[in-house]
This record gives structure tokens, C-alpha cells and sequence, in this order.
């Protein structure tokens, strides 16, 4: 019998951090056959060429679709969004996948998402019925449910959420985050000799910090990076910068925290990408997180590390005690690092926090989901589920 064809696609060096234990699951099933489809900021040099991290994971890369198009403008969305379907419906008609895989809720997997379901593939979507307030992304990702056909949702109230969409119950799979199983699978490094990798200062505290632009509002980005910045720049930590994801407002930002850097060099580094183990090891050893990356909502919790969320991209979704939420206000900051650093109670509850984005298997959930799938007609015939 054929093998069963699992067409994954993926746009950032993060989303591709969580897909990769999915990605290796599917490459070893012996009865499914891996086409990896690579996009988005994988293909930007000026964003660290993360294409180069999936060669030395030792993946083959079936086809590039490029979609993103300069600008730093809501406007230059829409066209970025409509290349990539075009990109992506030629890439699927060669590759003829079973089943078309994809993550998350960002514009380039939007795009990959309409191809592949208009196309007739069966498509199934990772991480579907999150809640968060901030961006595009909100929407996007339930847009994205309403024409997948498989769901696999991180966490229970997530699943809800999709049948609370009209999705039918039977295809909806609750499998964690796919993050919990690959921490659980990191060999990690000591702190002196991540230290030494990647030229950080082991005599100092870490401090991480990721912050994204909020799509639907980018003109706000440079003034809220430098609320932040201005916030953190005098504590005792050596800061280590991340850049953001390629939308609307990332070049305001990216220009903020190259302007702080040329000013400390001794306290900030920077990186444009980071491999995920890598970014995964200095969480392990940070001090504290601050921004507004899901991973300080996801992740965070099984480093038992603390963790300032800024803003309301991330609002609504499920976190544990470890994460205090504040808005862009330099008091409300200060007093959020302090109460991290020096809070008992609080650093009790960090310390005692429970994740909840599963127990570390979702690549088995997901990859045996895939090829006992049962594809037949009523599977393409959606109706919502209630009256």
C-alpha cells in the first residue's frame, strides 16, 4: 500500500521549533511520507536564513513558496496573502499531498491554509482555538478552522472552542502543545557553556525579552518598544534580544532595539534568530522573560522561570502563575520586575506552577491520527454543527 502523504508547511523559526518533533514523527512512520513545503521569514536573509536550520536537522525541503512582500504597512498584507495562495496552490498540484499540515495563525499559513482546502486537500491545523485578543492573528487562526478538516487542539478549553465553532467533535483531537514534548526532548547545556556559545556574559543575570508588533495597529510599535526598553535598560541584566516576526511595525521595532544595542553594547545582545534549542536553553537559565511571545505564555512554565507579558497580544490565552500581565506603562513595569525579582509569594508560585499544554506526546497523537484517518467524501462535507 502507498504510503500516505503529510505535506508540512512552515513560515518561522519559531513555529518551526514547535513542528519539528512532527515533523521527525512523520519522516520515521513507515506509513506516511514527509513533504515539507518552507515560506515566510525562513527565506529572509535579513532575518538569519532559518531555511539553513531545517537543512541541518537533516530535513529534505520539497518546494519555497516566498510571500512576503516589503513593506512595513497593513496594506502590504493582503498582497502577501494572495501570492502565497497562488505559490502554494502550483506547489500542491505537484506535490499532490494526502493531507496538508500547518500551525498557528500567522498570514503565510492563511495562505497555505485556502490553497489547500479549495484545492481539495485535506487539511489539518495545529494549535486551532486558542484565545488572544492581539492582531490579525486572532481571526486568522479561526478563519483557519472554519475550512481545516482535522483539528488539533492544545489544550481542552481550546477544543471547545472548536465545536463551539460548528466543528464536528470527532475530528477535533486534544494533543498539547507540541513545544512541551520538544523541551522534554532537549539535551540542555550548563549555563557556563551556553554562556561561552553564545558570547554571553556568565557574570550577569539574563533577561529575555521578545516583543512582536500588534498587526492591526503597527504605528504604536516604536512608541511601546521604547516604553520597554526605557524600562529594563538599568536593571543588572544582560538583555538578550530577539528580533520580531516579519508584520506590519517589526522594522520600528528592530530599529529601536539596534539604536539600545549600539548604546549598551555590554548589556544588550541581540540575535535575529536563534535555533530553538538554543532559544529553548536560554530561557532554561533565564532570570526572567519579558514581552509578548507565546512562548513566555507556553513554555515558560516548565522553566519555572517568571515572566512579564506586555500589552494584549496574548490576552485571552491560558497561562499559568508564573506570568503577570501589565500594559505599556513604565510604573507598571517597574513594579511587575521587582515584584519578580523580590516577591516571595509570587516566586513560590513560579516555582510551583503547573503547565497546561500537555504531557510532552503529541507527536504520537498527531502522526497516528494522520494515518488511520479514514479519508472519504463526508470529510470534506462540512456543515456546522448546530441549529
Amino acid at each position: 500500500m502507498a504510503k500516505r502523504k503529510i505535506c508540512v508547511v512552515t513560515g518561522t523559526r519559531a513555529e518551526y521549533g514547535l513542528l519539528k518533533p512532527i515533523i521527525k514523527r512523520i519522516k520515521q512512520d513507515t506509513d506516511l511520507s514527509l513533504q515539507l513545503v518552507v515560506t515566510g521569514t525562513h527565506l529572509l536573509p535579513e532575518y538569519g536564513n532559518t531555511i539553513d536550520l531545517i537543512y541541518q536537522d537533516g530535513f529534505t525541503i520539497n518546494a519555497k513558496v516566498p510571500v512576503v512582500i516589503a513593506g512595513d504597512n497593513k496594506e502590504v498584507l493582503p498582497h502577501s496573502i494572495g501570492h502565497g495562495i497562488i505559490g502554494f496552490s502550483q506547489v500542491f498540484e505537484i506535490l499532490k499531498p494526502d493531507i496538508v499540515l500547518v500551525l498557528g495563525d500567522r498570514y503565510e499559513i492563511f495562505a497555505a491554509a485556502v490553497a489547500a482546502s479549495y484545492s481539495g486537500k485535506v487539511l489539518a491545523h495545529i494549535h486551532g482555538g486558542d484565545k488572544l485578543r492581539g492582531g490579525f492573528d486572532e481571526y486568522t487562526r479561526h478563519a483557519i478552522t472554519k475550512i481545516s478538516h482535522i483539528h488539533f487542539a492544545a489544550t481542552e478549553k481550546s477544543a471547545e472552542r472548536i465545536i463551539k465553532l460548528g466543528e464536528i467533535p470527532e475530528n477535533v483531537f486534544v494533543v498539547g502543545s507540541p513545544s512541551i514534548e520538544t523541551i522534554k526532548s532537549t539535551d540542555f547545556l550548563s549555563k557556563d557553556d551556553l554562556c561561552e556559545k553564545l558570547d554571553l556574559d556568565n557574570n550577569l543575570g539574563i533577561m529575555l525579552f521578545v516583543l512582536h508588533p500588534i498587526s492591526t495597529s503597527p504605528e504604536s510599535a516604536a512608541k511601546e518598544i521604547d516604553i520597554v526598553l526605557d524600562s529594563i535598560i538599568d536593571f543588572n541584566f544582560q538583555i538578550v534580544l530577539i528580533y520580531p516576526n516579519v508584520d506590519p511595525g517589526s522594522k520600528q521595532i528592530i530599529n529601536a532595539i539596534e539604536g539600545y544595542s549600539y548604546k549598551y553594547p555590554e548589556k544588550i545582545k541581540i540575535f535575529k534568530n536563534l535555533p530553538h534549542k538554543d532559544y529553548l536553553n536560554v530561557m532554561k537559565i533565564a532570570d526572567i522573560m519579558i514581552g509578548n511571545s507565546s512562548s513566555g505564555i507556553i513554555e515558560s512554565s516548565a522553566f519555572k522561570i517568571p515572566v512579564i507579558n506586555i500589552g494584549h497580544r496574548q490576552e485571552g490565552r491560558e497561562s499559568s502563575e508564573n506570568v503577570i500581565n501589565v500594559n505599556y506603562s513604565k510604573e507598571d513595569i517597574l513594579k511587575s520586575i521587582e515584584k519578580c525579582l523580590y516577591d516571595e509569594e509570587f516566586m513560590n508560585k513560579v516555582n510551583n506552577c503547573l503547565n497546561p499544554y500537555g504531557e510532552g506526546n503529541t507527536s504520537i497523537i498527531i502522526s497516528n491520527v494522520l494515518k488511520e484517518l479514514n479519508i472519504e467524501p463526508n470529510l470534506f462535507s462540512k456543515n456546522i454543527t448546530y441549529p
